[in-house]
């Protein structure tokens, strides 16, 4: 039961995902790992904004590196952890939904 979200069909996920999202929990974890998401997102665009920007003024120096390879590396580690924790929660959720379905 470890894995029990991951083993679903298709149709099942959905249900699941549709049943999750309706609790004041799942809408609660929606809003915060759509938010770490979009803060991964934004990171990324705004790291590739300096290299390309200071590139194209031919600017590109130490500091623009040491400025933008950390926050993408950030960023690429919040949307990774954003997929990750969604994958648990609803694996949570799934073993808690058949343990009360089989009581």
């Amino acid at each position: 039961m470890k894995n029990q979200y991951q083993r679903m069909s298709k149709d099942e996920k959905k249900d699941l995902k549709k049943t999750y999202y309706n609790c004041d929990e799942g809408k609660i974890m929606n809003i915060r790992l759509f938010r770490l998401f979009l803060t991964g997102t934004i990171g990324i665009l705004f790291s590739l904004y300096i290299i390309t920007n200071n590139y194209i003024h031919y600017n590109v120096d130490w500091t623009t590196w040491i400025t933008s390879i950390p926050l993408f590396i950030a960023s690429i580690v919040f949307i990774i952890a954003s997929i990750y924790l969604r994958g648990k929660k609803l694996n949570e959720f799934a073993i808690k939904l058949a343990k009360k379905n089989a009581k």
